[in-house]
């Protein structure tokens, strides 16, 4: 008995045609046109829906900077000053804010003004280079940076409990790693007594006593 495959093979071109309705011509009625006109169509379409959240983004930083500069600020500025006081509106909802409700965008730009003259007079923390702590890596410094660690001496302040959450929250790969010496290293690093800083460090292989 001789078996076809023409259900399948209809029913593949007639979703192509499906897809190809409302286009002109030969495009819309057959399959080898068709299916060219639809795979370009996608290709532009998987191209285009990324073209349209830059065409977006642009057109609300637009209306922003226009909103900020009525009120006073810099585009920069006032996205500086609402990341400072932790805002959590994206840029969609503020030129909405910009564009049709000017009272509610002002009290964005007082928040930001606000938060702009904290940060000017917080002092400034100069970042230590915790790789120097035997131990600590490039991968686990981000992670204490992440965690607000910069610092030689906030690392002696920190529980050597939240020091295992911090690396558990890293992952597998950092996980493993024992933090129980960090903070006795970080305080003689940020006392400046590279000495002794230097004697502990020859003793601990991998940040551990052996």
């Amino acid at each position: 008995m001789r078996v076809t495959n023409s259900p399948a093979s209809r029913k593949r071109r007639n979703r192509m045609l499906q897809a190809a309705k409302g286009f002109r011509l030969k495009r819309s009625k057959l399959y080898r046109y068709a299916s060219d006109a639809v795979d370009h169509g996608r290709q532009y379409a998987y191209r285009d829906r990324r073209v349209k959240k830059r065409t977006f983004r642009y057109l609300w930083q637009a209306r922003i900077n226009a909103a900020a500069r009525e009120a006073g600020m810099t585009y920069s500025r006032l996205i500086e000053g609402l990341i400072a006081a932790k805002c959590e509106l994206d840029r969609k909802i503020i030129a909405d804010l910009a564009a049709t409700d000017n009272a509610a965008f002002l009290e964005l730009v007082k928040l930001a003004q606000a938060a702009l003259k904290t940060k000017a007079a917080a002092p400034k923390v100069v970042a230590d280079d915790l790789v120097k702590i035997e131990g600590v890596g490039p991968k686990i410094n981000e992670l204490l940076n992440a965690a607000g660690i910069v610092t030689f001496a906030q690392l002696a302040a920190t529980p050597v409990a939240k020091l295992k959450e911090i690396l558990a929250a890293g992952g597998s790969r950092v996980k493993q790693w024992d933090p129980t010496t960090w903070p006795e290293q970080a305080a003689l690093a940020a006392k400046g007594e590279w000495d002794a800083f230097n004697k502990l460090t020859k003793e601990l292989i991998g940040g551990r006593r052996v």
